[in-house]
């Protein structure tokens, strides 16, 4: 039947979804040292200051904000396999005996909470850039431009007879006409990149730390997530294990 392969096909995309997330959580904690070396905050502003006012974006704070856009749509993909594993498991209502399908619920709704935080980190990249734009806005509002267009008249003999000639020609120059931009502008836009850079830390090991608390929660409670009521083939009732 294929609706009976449609389950079974996503039974096996939940187990490598829960399988994977000890292996996604081990290579973020190897991006995380790579991308952000010990050093202080002020050390990190202090090597932005150098090019904040610059009109062209902040490489490095951008290429991190990407990274957390493309880290958190995949951990949303991985626990929402997870949990539609989790469903497909849960076994039809009954009066009792349902101590397992608590525990299933249990790490469903923790599931749905870490989706749902991880899920917002998306539009960090968005966010960052509008607040960097608005900056920009205010450092550079004060440039202008001109137009000047210059006239000149010769004169030439013909014939004997003196004739004036009249020659026009244009051209156009832009001259920035922009006061001093306030030093508080200036340090706003480093301080916008200091406060992502942090936040794309802050966020990418979030991310791992929901892959790790995750997996534990399969982990402890992988006999009562799989057998929620230890029937069994056997039908013999299974041992009582820890949500925690």
């Amino acid at each position: 039947m294929a609706d009976a392969a449609q389950i079974v096909a996503l039974v096996e995309t939940g187990q490598e979804a829960i399988d994977s997330m000890l292996v996604h959580s081990g290579r973020l904690t190897e991006a995380l040292a790579s991308a952000f070396p010990a050093v202080s905050l002020e050390a990190v502003a202090a090597e932005f200051a150098k090019t904040s006012a610059s009109k062209e974006v902040n490489a490095k704070v951008a290429a991190l904000s990407n990274s957390v856009r493309e880290e958190a749509a995949v951990a949303v993909g991985i626990f929402r396999s997870a949990e539609m594993w989790l469903r497909i498991k849960t076994p039809s209502v009954s009066d009792g005996n349902n101590f397992g399908v608590d525990v299933q619920n249990y790490v469903i709704t923790e599931l749905q909470a870490m989706q749902k935080a991880v899920d917002a980190m998306v539009t960090t990249s968005k966010d960052y850039h509008w607040a960097r734009a608005a900056g920009l806005d205010k450092l550079y509002a004060g440039e202008s431009s001109e137009t000047k267009k210059d006239s000149s008249e010769s004169t030439e003999e013909k014939d004997d007879k003196p004739e004036t000639k009249k020659t026009t020609s244009s051209s156009t120059s832009s001259k920035s006409s922009a006061q001093p931009a306030s030093a508080d502008y200036k340090e706003y836009l480093v301080q916008v990149d200091v406060r992502q850079y942090q936040n794309c830390y802050s966020q990418l090991s979030e991310i791992r730390n929901s892959y790790i608390r995750a997996h534990l929660l399969f982990a402890k409670n992988l006999k009562r997530l799989t057998d929620p009521r230890g029937e069994g083939e056997d039908g013999r009732s299974g041992n009582v294990m820890s949500m925690f």
